[in-house]
Parts: structure tokens; sequence; C-alpha cells
């Protein structure tokens, strides 16, 4: 074999056995063929190798042995990761504008959540409704609580993971509807009996016999008609369901008659001045201080879906898996109170008597949205709200359009309605592993002035908080409480889909099918595994593992101090489990961060697309797309 080595590559052979220690020959021949390709690529000529000394060699051979495969897939990723990342940063370049002004006297406003869903919702909105301003927040809306419904049987905490909630707040029925409440509550609960008792006596031999030969085709008619007819099956079950659940009139208990908050009675909600500071850190957060419109929409979100083991993953990840529907309803109902609104008043945050916050959830699943409270709604504010609410229900179906690209079982040609109708089939569809794809393809978080991303089309790939740097002080306070949160929430989300995309076997959980849900702690292979972490295969298989790139509209002197302020915000960034980047809010400069320095960034590409719309640029394409700047103009 070694005879058979000829002309340059012998003499590498040769070359490269003298660079180290004698080894075995199949090992000097891979060394060998190594060098003749690095030479290959390079075009070194041969008169340039045979002028190179032993130490020459030595360093050659041992940088090539060095590039081992581990290293070659990290550097692989990370151009794979820049790929994208230079994509956000040459848009973000070319598209932000001098200055960041807001929609003069808009006609309305909403707050959404920062989730990445939430970016093609926004992104339709401003194109059909050109006065409408949009902000995004955290999905809890700064309003940490325990949280239990008029029809559930135990709290549930709704806000981030790395915030402990102080506060309990409750969903009751109206005081005049309370009989109707407590015979549908007898009604639930036998109903809930007597399917308990079915529940375990099916499982025992003689009943269980009895049961399966006397209502096992019954129990197929439902089971059946779930798969061939979802959405007609869906409205009668909610029409059945409509006699035994709670009134819809409700209301959540907000004031709070002891001084300490609990789950007892008389601990649940809030005191006045609690309520004020709530409202406050919620509005200067996202910087609406100024310039309210008549009607301003707080829309928390969640996903409802059925038969669905994990569908707390598809969930807002800021209401710790749950929807975040009763927080949005919470803080409308404090920043609708006059008393609140008194206090903040004397903090010189004066909301005009003309502005009327409207609590609701965000259905991502099938594109609805639900108001609350929607009868303690001002005369002088329904024709206002009528006009919005259809503005935005046909919003959600351009955005279930959109998210329709993706679904193989969607045509890439079906009208805005018919893609209402296909999204709502797949939430109500027991044989459907894919009711929605989550946060998959989330790559960028962007915390800054809406006007920075305005009309850009980012693909449902970032997260978007707001943050108004003109509003903060010195310390730069209100972005350090901002981050504080979104960090670790949206790195986290980010690192579940990254590594259950990259080994979906080991850490994520393979395909979703034979999951069970185990003891209420997580799923498990049929009947006998480990329980299984991460996100099933189902959940990722669109998405690009890479790292989340943080987009900050601040200085480095600001950010450098709030990471040393901030432990574990310092840690994920240092450590770059998380990339970042700054925005200038002054002179729009981007900046990197790269080995502990700023570096001045420059776009990479010759240009930016422009489209009209986002139909026209999506239309047709079912995997991810680059990012381009809506232009009208182009039409």
């Amino acid at each position: 074999r070694h005879s058979a080595l000829k002309g340059p590559l012998a003499e590498l052979r040769e070359r490269a056995q003298a660079a180290h220690s004698p080894s075995s020959p199949n090992f000097i021949d891979q060394r060998a063929f190594q060098l003749f390709q690095l030479a290959q690529l390079l075009e070194w000529s041969p008169a340039e190798l045979f002028r190179l000394n032993k130490a020459e060699w030595n360093e050659i051979v041992t940088e090539i042995e060095d590039f081992h495969s581990i290293k070659r897939r990290r550097l692989f990723h990370e151009a794979f990761e820049r790929r994208i990342h230079v994509l956000a940063l040459d848009a973000l370049a070319v598209h932000t504008p001098s200055r960041a002004e807001r929609i003069a006297s808009p006609r309305f406003q909403i707050v959404t959540c920062i989730d990445a869903r939430e970016e093609s919702l926004r992104r339709h909105l401003e194109e059909q409704v050109p006065d409408a301003e949009t902000f995004s927040t955290a999905g809890f809306f700064g309003i940490p609580i325990y949280y239990r419904g008029a029809a559930d049987a135990h709290f549930v905490p709704l806000c981030p993971i790395v915030v402990k909630p102080q506060f309990w707040l409750t969903e009751e029925v109206v005081l005049s509807l309370e009989e109707s409440s407590r015979r549908r509550a007898a009604t639930r609960k036998a109903i809930g009996e007597a399917t308990q008792r079915i529940h375990f006596g099916s499982r025992s031999i003689a009943l269980g016999a009895l049961l399966t030969g006397s209502l096992g085709v019954l129990a197929s008619i439902p089971l059946v008609a779930r798969v061939l007819f979802p959405r007609l099956t869906a409205r009668l079950s909610k029409q059945a369901s409509s006699f035994v659940a709670p009134p819809r009139v409700t209301r959540l208990v907000m004031d709070r008659l002891s001084d300490t908050a609990g789950p007892g009675e008389g601990q649940i909600g809030f005191k006045v001045e609690e309520m004020a500071n709530l409202a406050e850190r919620a509005l200067r957060d996202i910087g609406l201080t100024s310039g309210f419109a008549r009607l301003v929409f707080l829309l928390g979100h969640g996903s409802f879906c059925l038969n669905n083991p994990h569908r707390s993953a598809y969930d807002c990840g800021a209401c710790s898996g749950g929807a975040g529907g009763p927080n949005a309803r919470a803080l409308a109902a404090m920043l609708n109170d006059h008393r609140v609104r008194k206090i903040l008043d004397s903090r010189g945050l004066s909301l005009p008597d003309s502005t009327y916050f409207v609590g609701g959830l965000h259905n991502t699943c099938n594109d609805s949205i639900a108001y609350f409270d929607l009868d303690l709604l001002p005369p002088s504010h329904v024709h206002d709200f009528l006009r919005a609410r259809d503005e935005l229900d046909m919003v959600c179906e351009r955005n279930a359009h959109e998210r329709c690209r993706r679904f193989a079982s969607a045509p890439l040609n079906m009208s805005f309605s018919a893609a209402r109708r296909h999204v709502e089939g797949r939430g109500e569809d027991l044989a459907e592993t894919r009711p929605e794809y989550g946060n998959a393809s989330n790559a960028i978080c962007i915390v800054g002035r809406r006007a920075r991303t305005r009309g850009l089309y980012l693909d449902r790939r970032s997260f978007l908080m707001s943050y108004d740097p003109t509003q903060d002080d010195d310390q730069a306070t209100i972005l350090a409480r901002i981050l504080g949160a979104v960090i670790p929430v949206c790195e986290g989300i980010n690192l579940q889909y990254t590594f259950s995309a990259i080994d979906n076997v080991g850490w994520g959980c393979g395909t979703k099918l034979p999951h069970n849900i185990t003891s209420l702690l997580g799923v498990m292979d049929g009947a006998a595994s480990d329980l299984r972490p991460g996100l099933p295969f189902q959940g990722v298989e669109i998405h690009e593992p890479v790292r989340l790139m943080f987009v900050l509209e601040t200085t480095p002197a600001l950010i450098t101090s709030i990471m040393d302020r901030n432990p574990t915000v310092g840690r994920i960034l240092r450590n770059h489990w998380s990339l970042l980047s700054l925005l200038d809010p002054v002179t729009s400069q981007l900046t990197v961060f790269r080995d502990g320095q700023f570096v001045p960034y420059e776009p990479q590409g010759q240009q930016v697309p422009r489209t009209p719309s986002s139909l026209d640029w999506y239309r047709g394409w079912r995997d991810n797309l680059e990012f381009a700047i809506i232009d009208p103009s182009l039409k």
C-alpha cells in the first residue's frame, strides 16, 4: 500500500512521518492525505512545500490534527448562525430610521406578548390599519399572580419561572348569576364524579368487560367525529358544554380586604396602591406614557388544542406555560380604575378620560381573539370597539394565512377564509400532531422602540419587546428590569427549541405519537420509559437550531453595567449562551459583542430585499425566508 503512493503524495507522507513520532502506517497515510488536500485547497506548489523546515511542518500538522471533528462541527454551526444573524443585522442597519417616531394620533393601540408568533400579527395589523399602533411586553403584563378561574379547582402561577407571584387572583360570577353558577357547578361535580367512577371501573375485570361491551360503541362515535369532522364536532361539543359551564358574565376579584395577600378569604386581589404601582411599571416599561388612543387593547395569548400532551409548550413562556389572558384582563381593570388613575396622575402619568383599556386573549392555535368585560365598555366607545374588532378579526385571518404556508396539509393557494378554517380544524382534530409550531424558528430578540422595526418582515423569527431608551434614567433602570425577565425567558425558550432540534432523541423527546402524560410531571413513551425532556419532533421540525441574538437599543456602557448588576443576565451574555448586539439610541450604529468587546457592525450583504406587502413576500413558499423591507409604494 505504501508503494502505491506516488509523486507529491509520497513526499507528503515522508514529511508527515518525520514531523511527529512514528505511528501506524494507516495513520501516516491519513495524515499525508489531509496534507495533500490542504495543499490542493490553498494551491501550494511542490516547490513551496519542499522549502518548509521541520518546525514549519510540525506547525502545519499540529494545526490539521487540532482541527478535529468537534471543532469542525462547532465552526460549521457558528457559520450557520452567522448567516441568519447577518441577515437580521443587515435588515436593521438598512431599515432603521434616523428618528424613531411614534404614530401620531393612533386610532387604537394594542399591547401583545413579546412572543415570536405575535410578530406577524402586529405586522399584518400595521399593514392593514396604518393608523394603529402596536407595543409588546412580557406576556404576564407585569402582573405576577396565582390565578384560579371560575371553573378551576386550583390556583396556577402566571408569571415567568424566575419570578415568585406575590398576589392571588380569582374569577367569580357576578352576583345576579350566582344561583345559576351554583347549579352548574353542582352538575359539573356530578358529571366529574361519574366520569371518575367509570374511569376506574373500566380498569377492573368484571366492570371493565361490562362497560366495554355496553358503552364501547357509543364512546367510539365522538372519537371518530373528532377525526373526520373536527370543526363541526367542536361546535357541537361547545354548545353541549355551555349548559354546565360557568355563566359568561364574570368579574376578577381585584380589591383585597386584608393587608396580606394569600389564597384565603379576604386575601385575594390587590390594594389600590399596589394596583397603581403595577400599572405604572407596565406602562413605563414599554414607553406608553403619552399619546394614548381612545381604545387600548391588552392581549395575552394561549394555545387551545385537543389531545396534546405538550400543550404548555405552545402557551405563554412568560406565564410559566399558562395562558396570559387573566394578566391582561387584570391590568386593563387596574388602568380603568379611577382610583388608580388618580394616583398615576399624581406621579406625572396622566391617562385621558377618553382612553379605555380592553383586556383580551389571542388564541394562537385558531387565530381568534376573546375580549373580557365588554359589558363594562362605555357606550361612547362601542362604535370604536366594533370597528377595531372587525379589523383585528381580518388581521387574524391574514395571520392564519401566513401560518398555513408552513403546514404541508395546507395548499399554498388557499384563501384567507380557508386558512382560518384550516387552523380551526387543526386545533380540534384528535389526530392532529401539529396544531401549531409555537415559537419554532425563533432566532432573534429585539428590545427597543417599534419604529426601529415597523415595516420589516421578520418571518415570525423575532421576539419583540417594546422599550423607549429616551424615557429611561442614566442607570437604565427600566432596561435592567426588562432584561431581568426577558433574557432568561427568551433564552430558555430558544435553547429548548435549539437542543431539541439538534438531538431530538437525546435532548428532545422524539415523536409525540406514543407519549402519555405521567403523574402530571411529564411524558413517557407508551407505558414504559424514562420521563422525556425537551420538545417533540413535530414541534421543532421547521426550527433552525441557532442561539438567540439579542439586539438591544442601548449603549455598551449601560448594558455592561446591567450585566455586572445582574449575574444571571451577565452569565447568559458573557458565556455566549445567547449572542448580543446593540443599536445606539442616538446614532443608530450597530455594534456586536465579541470576545468581551463591542465591535462596530458594517452590513455584509449587497442589499436588503423589498416587497410591497407581507403577502407578496411569503406567498408560495414553505421554508424560512430572508428578512425584507415592506414598501407599500412598490404596489
